[in-house]
């Protein structure tokens, strides 16, 4: 059986190698082609050297600030983002707090009827009036911060 399969299979693989073996030098019948004439390059001027190391330095120096003008404007952002992350904690803490004062006012409340819907109403506006006041707070906050500076051009163009 084990015959069977691999016979087969063999006479196929050399055929396929023996044809590949004929077209090959039936491709090399074609005449062989001829080296064409090689372009000679006329050496550089000391001025164009000149000029190219020039602007190579201007390149390089360009990308150098770029880096520290990024170093800067990442130093700032972080410095930024760090306060209003501290404004932001500030103003959370005001708001629990207030809703804390909400939860134990209307805890105490005892009276029935007309004058409960009233003592709740007045507890709420106070949490409201809380909370907005934290938000004026927490605006203002941010506001005073300095601005942030504009993001540097890379020189390269690669943003």
């Amino acid at each position: 059986m084990f015959a069977k399969k691999v016979l087969p299979a063999a006479a196929v693989s050399l055929a396929l190698v023996l044809g590949a073996g004929l077209t090959a030098n039936a491709a090399d019948a074609t005449p062989s082609p001829t080296a064409s004439p090689s372009v000679s390059k006329t050496p550089l001027s000391q001025a164009s050297k000149d000029a190219r190391a020039a602007a190579q330095a201007a390149k390089r120096a360009a990308l150098i600030q770029f880096r520290l003008d990024l170093a800067k404007y990442q130093a700032a952002k972080a410095t930024r983002e760090l306060a209003i992350s501290t404004i932001r904690a500030a103003f959370n803490t005001a708001v629990s707090n207030a809703n804390v004062a909400l939860s134990n006012a209307l805890k105490a409340i005892t009276v029935t009827g007309d004058a409960r819907s009233t003592a709740v109403n007045n507890a709420r506006t106070v949490f409201k009036n809380a909370v907005a006041a934290a938000k004026v707070t927490r605006d203002a906050a941010i506001a005073a911060l300095p601005a942030l500076p504009a993001k540097p051009k890379n020189p390269e163009g690669n943003d």
